[in-house]
């Protein structure tokens, strides 16, 4: 079995957050061959039946070599009770694909969330990331990812995980602001994750982090060791090869049960959906990155049903998409006709 077949299995086995536009994309590149991981065009049906506050390899010599990088152990899932909650049609089998939903913030950018949660079993949504935590702003956060929030959820048989936008300390954004230590953000996070329903955490960390290997170390361990047993992932910029001083591969030591590269195509990116998978699968083979790979679209710009089917039935079956807007609105009109099992 190659490697990145492997690949492909691990990520069967388990189982974005921007406010600002990302910035410019560079020039084109060559087209790389798809590779393993993603699904061929072939291989579905779905384009026949339409179903930080802020909008990314650093070389990481902190890494001993040979080092195994650290991965929670399975955890259950509401999945596995699904004949309980009707979530799936045969108790104990899993879902045919395991697609998720991002939502930022109910009854601002959602519907509240048993509203929310409503209409993500309606559509079959295997999976939500719900924001818990923004640095060391803890109250606005906390409430949004309330227990209360999250049985609205779990209660339904959907897999619950919750978001953060984390800081490099001595980084400071855009408008001059730092956002506490590593302890503090650490802190904030595991407050919220404690949970009953929660599955595990994402690690949203972008353009703060880049060279600061260091601090993306201790952000992921301290976050490990509080999460205990709980899965902790990663999401970063999904265009590799242009955001090199990120440090990919402390995240995916550290970080790693599964990384979630934001490939946010509608934003204007070169070749669509598929030349920025493409791109994906080159960068990752480049990068030798370890972590099963889950990846991100947007529907912030609105793009067509159609073309957010292609991406979902050419990538993983554990692919999302960022993120519920208003009831009502195209967006969420359009959510309703995607296939996310």
């Amino acid at each position: 079995m190659s490697p990145l077949m492997k690949r492909l299995v691990a990520t069967a086995a388990l189982g974005i957050a921007c406010e600002a536009a990302p910035a410019p994309p560079p020039p084109p590149e060559a087209t790389a061959p798809a590779l393993l991981w993603k699904r061929p065009a072939t291989s579905s049906s779905e384009t026949e039946n339409l179903g930080g506050e802020h909008g990314g390899l650093a070389a990481d010599s902190a890494l001993p070599s040979g080092e195994p990088p650290p991965r929670a152990e399975p955890v259950p899932t509401p999945s596995a009770s699904a004949s309980a909650s009707g979530t799936d049609s045969v108790a104990g089998t899993e879902p045919r694909h395991r697609r998720g939903l991002w939502i930022w913030e109910f009854g601002k950018n959602a519907p509240l969330a048993p509203r929310a949660a409503e209409l993500a079993k309606l559509w079959g949504v295997h999976r939500v990331f719900i924001k818990g935590s923004n640095g060391n702003q803890g109250p606005r956060w906390a409430k949004n990812a309330s227990p209360e929030n999250i049985a609205a959820f779990a209660e339904k048989g959907i897999e619950v995980w919750l978001f953060g936008y984390f800081y490099a300390p001595d980084i400071a954004d855009a408008d001059g602001r730092t956002w506490g230590s590593i302890d503090e953000q650490v802190a904030m996070m595991l407050e919220v994750a404690k949970a009953p329903g929660v599955t595990g955490v994402i690690v949203d960390a972008e353009e703060e982090f880049k060279e600061r290997a260091a601090a993306g170390k201790e952000l992921c361990t301290k976050l490990r060791a509080g999460l205990r047993g709980k899965r902790l992932g990663y999401t970063t910029f999904g265009w590799l090869s242009p955001n090199k001083k990120f440090p990919y591969a402390t995240f995916d030591r550290h970080c790693g049960d599964a990384f979630l590269p934001q490939v946010y195509y509608a934003f204007g990116w070169p070749g669509g959906v598929v030349g920025s998978l493409d791109r994906l699968e080159k960068d990752l083979a480049a990068m030798k990155l370890k972590a099963p790979v889950w990846p991100v679209q947007s529907n912030e710009k609105d793009p067509s049903v159609a073309t957010m089917v292609d991406f979902f039935a050419k990538t993983s079956s554990d692919a999302s998409i960022f993120y519920f807007f208003p009831e009502g609105s195209p967006q969420t009109q359009k959510l309703s006709r995607l296939r996310f099992r």
